[in-house]
C-alpha cells in the first residue's frame, strides 16, 4: 500500500523513534495518527532515503491533527503522484522533504483545488542536473560517503543524527533506493509552473543545505510570491532532524494559514447596483499573488469558487464570469470585477462583443496598440473600435463562443493569452461581404494577447474567414480578388522571400529545432516534433504523436477523426507550399482539468505556391501564412487539434501578386 492506514497512532510511534540508541532495532511503524480535530488533514512526503523517523521531532511539537505518512515507491514521477492522490482524503495539506517535495509538487499541479496548503522541506524545483554525481553502490555506501554535505557545519560531529539516517536507509532497503534514484532521475524542471499555485505555501530549508541550496529555494518563492521563506541557521539538508523546533514553529504558522485558507468564506452582503464595477473586497488588494505557467502549467479550475485560475471547456458562461468570485490570482493594475486572467479575456470579450460596449476598448487596449491580422495590421486603437462596430453591425446577433484559453504570465510581467472562440451568426446587414444574404455562419478564432495592467498592447489575430465566405454562398476567388485590388490600389506590396532559410544553399534542414521560446521540457519536445514533421518533412512522425482515436479541427470548421486524417490534413498544407518553412512564434501550455496538457502554438509559415490545392494551380507567387494551433496532449499522446489560419488571405496574396506581376 502506498498510504499508510490508521495503526497503534502517533504516541508509539514517538516512543519507537524518540531514543537514537534504538535505532537500528527500530520497525517501520504503518501509522497514522487517528486524532481528528477539523484541522486539515496533513499528509507527508519523506524523502530519499528516509521512513516515518524523519518526521517525528516535527509532529512531536505540532498541535494535534491528523496525519499520514506516505511511501515513494514508484519511479514515475507523475503516475506516482497521481496513485498518492487516489489514496489521499479530498483536501488536504501536503509537506514534502526532498524528494518527497518534488513529487508534492506534481501532486499540486495536478490537483491545485484539492491541495489546500503546500510545504516544500530542503527540496527543489529543478530538473536532476546532467553533472549530478552517480549513484552510491548502497543506501549504506549512500549516507556514508555524503555525509559531510548532508548536514549543516554545526552538526558533523552528531554520531546519533548519523546513525538515525543509517538506519532509515537501511530499513529502506537496496530495492526501493534503486526505484527511488529512478524516480529523481524522471524528474521534470517546474519552475515555470509553480505561478499556477495558489495555496499557502512554506518553503523552508538549511541554511546549509548542500544538497538543495537556499538559492534553489530563493526561485521557488520568486515565481510564488505568496509563499513564505525560511532558511534555518546551521542546519543542512536534514532541518527536521537537526532544527526540529525552528522547524516545527514554522510548519506550525504555515499550518494555521492553511486552515485558515480553507475556513468556509464569510458569505458576501455587499452586492447592492451593478456588480461588474462594484470595488474589490479587502481580500482582493494588490499584492501579488501565484499566477500561472504557465510553464506554465495553468491551475486546474474548480467550477469558479476556489482558488484555482478558471478554465473554460467545462464551465458554462456565468461560470466564466462570475458575480461573487474573490480574486485568486494577482491581478495589479485591472479592473476589480476581474478574479483571474481567463475571468479577464473572457468577460471583456463578452462585454465589448456581445453587450456592445465597444468603448470598453478604451481601457482595454493601449492607444498605440498593435494587431497583427491575417488580413493586414492594424497600429492603434481607433481602428480596432471601427473594425469592431462594422463587424457588429453587419452581423447584429453574432456571438462569439469562448471554447478553450491557454496561457502564461503574471502580473508584474505581464500576460499572454492564447483565446479561441467560436463565431456565429447571420448575416443580416450590408457590410464587408456585401448584400445581406440571410445565411449564418460558424468559424473559429484565436486571439493571442499580450496583456499587462488591464491592457492589451500586442494581438494576434487568426480568423478562418475563408469559412463565412463559403457558408454565406459567396465566390471566394471574386471576393480574393476584390481584396487584392483594394490592396494593390493601396500600394501594399508583396515582400518576396527568396531565401527562407529552411534550406541553406544545398544543405538540408537543420537538424535541431529552435526551443529557445519553450517554457519546459514538455514544450521543447514538441516544438521539436514540429520542426521534424514541417520543416524536416518527417510525417511519418505523426503516427508516434497522435492518439488512435485523435480529433483534427481545422480551417472551414473541418472536423477529421484519426491518424489517416490528421496526416492528410498536415500534408495539404504543406502541399501548397512545398519550399515553406514553419517557425514557432510562441508557446505556451497549461495542464488541463480534462487530464493531461494543453498547449498553443503560433506560428508562421512562408514560401511560394508551388502546389496544387484550394488556392487553384501552382502559380510561384510567394505565400506567407499565419497561424495559432492549440493541442491536447493526453498520456503522451495528441488527442485533440484545432488548427486556425486563413485560406482567404492566402488566396488574396495570389490574387494580389498577379496583379503586381502584371503592373510590372
Amino acid at each position: 500500500m502506498l498510504l499508510h492506514p490508521n495503526a497503534e497512532g502517533v504516541d508509539q510511534w514517538r516512543a519507537a523513534c524518540k531514543a537514537t540508541d534504538d535505532v537500528n532495532s527500530h520497525t517501520r511503524i504503518k501509522a497514522s495518527s487517528t486524532r481528528s480535530t477539523g484541522a486539515v488533514p496533513l499528509l507527508l512526503l519523506p524523502g530519499t532515503l528516509c521512513d516515518d523517523r524523519l518526521f517525528a521531532p516535527l509532529l512531536e511539537r505540532l498541535p494535534e491533527r491528523a496525519f499520514t505518512v506516505m511511501t515513494l515507491d514508484d519511479d514515475d514521477p507523475i503516475r506516482l503522484a497521481r496513485t498518492l492522490l487516489d489514496a489521499a482524503p479530498e483536501r488536504f495539506a501536503l509537506l514534502g522533504f526532498s524528494l518527497g517535495g518534488l513529487i508534492a509538487l506534481e501532486m499540486a499541479l495536478l490537483a491545485p483545488e484539492r491541495v489546500v496548503g503546500l510545504a516544500l522541506i530542503d527540496s527543489n524545483a529543478r530538473a536532476r542536473s546532467p553533472d549530478a554525481p552517480e549513484r552510491a553502490a548502497s543506501p549504506g555506501d549512500a549516507i556514508a560517503t555524503g555525509w559531510p554535505r548532508l548536514v549543516g557545519r554545526t552538526h558533523r560531529d552528531d554520531t546519533a543524527l548519523r546513525a538515525l539516517l543509517a538506519s532509515m536507509a537501511s530499513t529502506v532497503g537496496m530495492d526501493a533506493y534503486a526505484v527511488q534514484e529512478r524516480l529523481v532521475a524522471a524528474r521534470t524542471d517546474k519552475r515555470d509552473r509553480l505561478e499556477t499555485l495558489s495555496m499557502p505555501v512554506l518553503v523552508l530549508a538549511g541554511a546549509d543545505d548542500m544538497i538543495c541550496p537556499p538559492p534553489f529555494q530563493q526561485e521557488i518563492v520568486e515565481r510564488l510570491s505568496g509563499a513564505t521563506l525560511s532558511l534555518i541557521d546551521g542546519a543542512g539538508h536534514f532541518a527536521p532532524l537537526e532544527a526540529p523546533e525552528a522547524v516545527a514553529a514554522q510548519v506550525a504558522a504555515w499550518l494555521a494559514r492553511v486552515d485558515q485558507a480553507a475556513s468556509p468564506a464569510t458569505p458576501r452582503s455587499d452586492r447592492t447596483g451593478d456588480v461588474m464595477t462594484k470595488p474589490p473586497s479587502p481580500s482582493q488588494g494588490s499584492a501579488r499573488t501565484p499566477t500561472n505557467r504557465p510553464e506554465n502549467g495553468g491551475a486546474k479550475g474548480d467550477g469558479g469558487n476556489g482558488g484555482a485560475v478558471l478554465q473554460v471547456e467545462r464551465r458554462d458562461f456565468t461560470e466564466l464570469v462570475p458575480t461573487d468570485r474573490e480574486r485568486v490570482q494577482g491581478m495589479r493594475g485591472f479592473d476589480p470585477i476581474y478574479t483571474d486572467i481567463v475571468d479577464y479575456i473572457i468577460r471583456c470579450t463578452h462585454r465589448i462583443w456581445d453587450e456592445r460596449d465597444v468603448g470598453l476598448i478604451y481601457t482595454h487596449y493601449t492607444h498605440n496598440c498593435v494587431a497583427y491580422t491575417t488580413m493586414g495590421t492594424m497600429y492603434d486603437r481607433e481602428t480596432h473600435i471601427r473594425d469592431t462596430i462594422q463587424r457588429l453591425v453587419e452581423f447584429p446577433d453574432r456571438r462569439g463562443l469562448a471554447q478553450q484559453v491557454i496561457w502564461r504570465g503574471n502580473d508584474t510581467d505581464g500576460f499572454y493569452t492564447s483565446h479561441m472562440t467560436h463565431g456565429q451568426g447571420r448575416h443580416s446587414q450590408y457590410g464587408m461581404y456585401g448584400k445581406p444574404t440571410g445565411r449564418t455562419f460558424l468559424t473559429r478564432t484565436v486571439a493571442d494577447c499580450m496583456i499587462l495592467e488591464n491592457k492589451i498592447y500586442k494581438e494576434w489575430i487568426v480568423r478562418d474567414n475563408m469559412g463565412p465566405v463559403i457558408q454565406l454562398g459567396l465566390d471566394p476567388h471574386a471576393y480574393a480578388l476584390d481584396i487584392a485590388t483594394r490592396k494593390f490600389e493601396a500600394g501594399e506590396p508583396i515582400m518576396e522571400v527568396v531565401e527562407n532559410r529552411r534550406l541553406l544553399g544545398q544543405y538540408p534542414p537543420e537538424t535541431e529545432a529552435d526551443v529557445s521560446i519553450a517554457h519546459s521540457e514538455d514544450e521543447a519536445q514538441l516544438l521539436r516534433d514540429l520542426h521534424h514533421i514541417y520543416n524536416k518533412r518527417m510525417f511519418g512522425r505523426i503516427h508516434d504523436l497522435y492518439a488512435p482515436n485523435c480529433q483534427w479541427h481545422g480551417p472551414l470548421m473541418r472536423e477529421y477523426y484519426g491518424i489517416a486524417a490528421v496526416l492528410q490534413q498536415t500534408m495539404r498544407l504543406v502541399a501548397l507550399i512545398p519550399d515553406g518553412y514553419f517557425v514557432p512564434q510562441h508557446i505556451c501550455s497549461v495542464e488541463s482539468e480534462e487530464g493531461g496538457t494543453k498547449y498553443a502554438v503560433r506560428w508562421t509559415l512562408d514560401g511560394h505556391h508551388l502546389g496544387y490545392g484550394s488556392l487553384g494551380a501552382p502559380t510561384g507567387h510567394p505565400l506567407f501564412v499565419m497561424g495559432v494551433t492549440h493541442y491536447h496532449v493526453r498520456d503522451g499522446k495528441i488527442i485533440d487539434e484545432w488548427a486556425v489560419y486563413d485560406e482567404l488571405s492566402m488566396l488574396a496574396q495570389v490574387k494580389l501578386a498577379a496583379l503586381q506581376r502584371a503592373a510590372a
